[in-house]
């Protein structure tokens, strides 16, 4: 999931002529700051700030803090409360908050609301071309949870464009071009997510996961053999281990299996 960053003021200006931050605002720091470390606590520090009107800027530490503690289902209708009202007093933060609602959304299996929630943050021009990526990358997960795999290549296509860094971006387009058997674009894509983020699990079992649809089992076993030597524990080991027995017992010889009767 993609993190929620405090938006800080960042304008090349002397720092006499910036104005000071409200109360609100420095609160909004520090429960941004105590979500990170502790979202149980900012959970409570949050919901006592709204209740002393502390409005959306409390609602999206709150929907932050959740997140934080996975507990994405809670997170959505506050993040999309915070988003709204944000948008209602003009606040550029707004497109920030409908981000963070759609990828919480996804977390939770609702691609639907993602969607929506998703083309409203990049309906703003408030967002950098690192977060419309990370957007587009949300967005195009949405589309393809709904069906909508055109859709999603385009949303991809773009977040590559604007983040050509984004190793998401590049692992997701890999990904969905092996399912849709574009087995060249695959390989394109992957090389290129494994040159950004070479000792990522994820990367190497999609790796390799395109190999073996490209009739490669050598490589194929090297890159589920490199998942696992890189993050053991993880879940893509899990999808390694489970890929590898699988080729091991298609490729076994009939010396090595049993005898009939």
């Amino acid at each position: 999931m993609s993190k929620f960053l405090p938006i800080l003021l960042l304008c090349p200006v002397p720092a006499i002529a910036q104005p000071l931050p409200t109360l609100d605002e420095v609160q909004f720091q520090e429960c941004l700051k105590l979500a990170s470390k502790d979202p149980a606590s900012a959970v409570s520090e949050a919901s006592l700030w709204t209740q002393k009107k502390g409005g959306y800027l409390a609602r999206a530490c709150h929907g932050f803090a959740l997140a934080t503690d996975f507990k994405f289902d809670l997170a959505v209708p506050i993040l999309t409360e915070a988003a709204t009202m944000a948008q209602e007093k003009g606040d550029p933060r707004a497109a920030r908050f409908w981000a963070q609602a759609g990828n919480a959304a996804i977390a939770v299996g609702q691609p639907d609301v993602a969607v929506d929630a998703l083309a409203k943050a990049l309906a703003s021009k408030s967002l950098n071309n690192a977060e419309r990526a990370d957007s587009e990358v949300d967005r195009a997960r949405a589309l393809v949870a709904l069906g909508k795999s055109a859709e999603g290549e385009a949303a991809l296509a773009t977040a590559r464009q604007l983040a050509p860094e984004n190793g998401s971006a590049w692992l997701l387009s890999a990904t969905l071009a092996r399912r849709l058997n574009k087995l060249p674009d695959a390989l394109t894509y992957i090389q290129t997510s494994a040159a950004l983020r070479p000792r990522d699990p994820a990367v190497a079992l999609e790796a390799g996961n395109i190999a073996i649809v490209a009739g490669d089992d050598a490589t194929a076993r090297k890159q589920w053999e490199q998942t696992i030597a890189i993050a053991p524990d993880s879940r893509q080991a899990v999808s390694a281990k489970a890929q590898l027995a699988a080729l091991a017992a298609t490729t076994a010889t009939p010396e090595t299996q049993p005898q009939s009767r």
